[in-house]
C-alpha cells in the first residue's frame, strides 16, 4: 500500500508539470483545425510519458523496498532501565512498553533453597500481574533466560555467567535493548519487558573483551514464547532452518498435528490438540538430532508425542501398553527424519523400533 500511494504521487506530480497551451481564440479558422491537431498529440505525448513514468517506477519501488519484515515485528515502542538509587530492593529491572510503566523484581530466597520468587508489576501488565519461580542455575550459557509471564505482555528473566559484562537484545521492529546485570540477593540477573506481539531476533552476550556468542531464539506467537536454546560462538551457525507438518490425524473427536521448526535455536515442535492450540517442547543441538523422544500436547488420556530416528529409517513401529502396534511413516525435514504419533497418557508403557530400507531395526526407544 505505501508503495502504491508514493507511485500515485509521482504521477500527481507528472501531471502537474503538463501546462495545456492556451486556446488561440484570436487566430484564424483557417489555422483553428492545425492548431487542434497539433494539441492532440501534444497530449498524447504527455499521456504516455507519464505512463513510461509510472512504468518505471513499480519496478524501482520493488527493487528499493526492505526484506520481507521479522514476525513479530510492528509499531510499538520498549524502553529498559536498571535499578537507580532509591529503588526497591529485589529490583531487577524497569521500563516502558508503548509508554506503560513495567517493573521485574525478585524477592528474597528462602532459606536453603536456590530459587527467587519473581515479580511483575506495573500498568504495563495490567490485571496480569503474577509471579513465577525461576531457577537460579546459570549453567554453562552466557544467560540463561525464562519466560516471566505471557499475555499482552511478555517477560523474559536471566540469570548470567560471571564474565557477561551487558547483554544486547534486539526485537522485531529493529528495537534494541541493552541489558546490564544487577546483583539481586547473591545472582546476577537481567529483565527485559516486550509486547506479546512481539518476536525476539537475537540476544547476544559481551565480556569485558568483545562478544562472547550470539543466541537466536525460537518464537512462537501462538503460545506467546519465546526458548533460548543455543548459544552460538562468533563463527558458528548452528543447524539450517527449516519446518514442516510432522504427523496430524483425529482422536477422541478432536483433531491433532504436531510440526517441527530447526534453526540456531535447535529443535522445536509444536503439537495441537483441541484446547491445547500451540504447546512447544524444544531440543538444544547443534546439528544432527540423537534418536529421541518428546511428548507435548495431551489430550486427557492420549497424547501426541515427536521422535527423531536417523536418517536411514523408513518406517517406525510404536509398540502400545494394549499390546496394539502403530506403524508411522518419518518425514525428512531439514536433513532430520522426525515422526508424530498418538500414545496413551504414561510414556513408560510403549516403545518404538525404527527400520531402514532392508527391515533392518537402526534404532529404538523403550519410552
Amino acid at each position: 500500500m505505501d508503495d502504491e500511494r508514493d507511485l500515485h504521487e509521482r504521477l500527481d506530480r507528472a501531471f502537474e508539470t503538463i501546462t495545456p497551451r492556451p486556446a488561440p481564440v484570436d487566430g484564424t479558422i483557417r489555422r483553428g483545425k492545425a492548431i487542434k491537431g497539433r494539441r492532440r498529440v501534444a497530449a498524447a505525448v504527455a499521456v504516455a510519458a507519464v505512463v513510461a513514468v509510472g512504468v518505471m517506477t513499480v519496478p524501482s519501488l520493488h527493487r528499493l523496498a526492505g526484506p520481507a519484515p521479522v514476525p513479530g515485528s510492528g509499531h510499538y515502542t520498549v524502553t529498559v532501565r536498571p535499578p537507580g538509587p532509591g529503588s526497591p530492593a529485589g529490583l531487577i529491572a524497569s521500563g516502558t512498553v508503548n509508554g506503560k510503566r513495567w517493573e521485574i523484581g525478585a524477592d528474597k530466597p528462602e532459606a536453603g533453597h536456590g530459587i527467587q520468587q519473581l515479580y511483575t508489576s506495573g500498568p504495563a501488565y495490567g490485571p496480569e500481574d503474577g509471579t513465577a519461580v525461576p531457577n537460579r542455575s546459570v549453567g554453562t550459557d552466557p544467560v540463561f533466560f525464562q519466560p516471566a509471564g505471557s499475555g499482552t505482555i511478555q517477560s523474559e528473566y536471566g540469570t548470567v555467567r560471571a564474565d557477561v559484562s551487558y547483554v544486547t537484545v534486539r526485537l522485531g521492529n529493529g528495537t534494541v535493548l541493552t541489558l546490564h546485570p544487577v546483583t539481586v540477593y547473591g545472582t546476577r540477573v537481567i529483565a527485559f519487558a516486550f509486547p506479546g506481539n512481539a518476536a525476539i531476533v537475537n540476544a547476544i552476550a559481551y565480556s569485558r573483551h568483545g562478544e562472547i556468542s550470539t543466541a537466536v531464539p525460537f518464537n512462537n506467537p501462538a503460545a506467546l514464547l519465546v526458548y533460548f536454546g543455543v548459544w552460538l560462538k562468533p563463527g558458528q551457525h548452528g543447524i539450517s532452518r527449516a519446518s514442516g507438518l510432522i504427523g496430524s490425524g483425529t482422536a477422541d473427536g478432536s483433531a491433532w498435528s504436531a510440526s517441527a521448526d530447526l534453526g540456531p535455536w535447535g529443535f522445536c515442535v509444536i503439537t495441537s490438540w483441541a484446547d491445547v492450540k500451540a504447546a512447544s517442547a524444544c531440543a538444544d543441538t547443534f546439528s544432527q538430532l540423537p534418536t529421541m523422544t518428546m511428548d507435548s500436547a495431551s489430550g486427557g488420556r492420549l497424547q501426541v508425542s515427536v521422535g527423531a530416528a536417523p536418517p536411514s529409517a523408513v518406517r517406525i513401529v510404536v509398540h502400545q501398553a494394549n499390546g496394539t502396534t502403530t506403524q508411522v511413516r518419518p518425514v525428512a525435514i531439514g536433513g532430520q527424519k522426525l515422526f508424530a504419533f498418538l500414545t496413551g497418557a504414561d510414556s513408560a508403557a510403549w516403545n518404538w523400533t525404527a527400520y531402514g530400507s532392508s527391515g533392518a531395526v537402526v534404532a529404538s526407544s523403550a519410552g
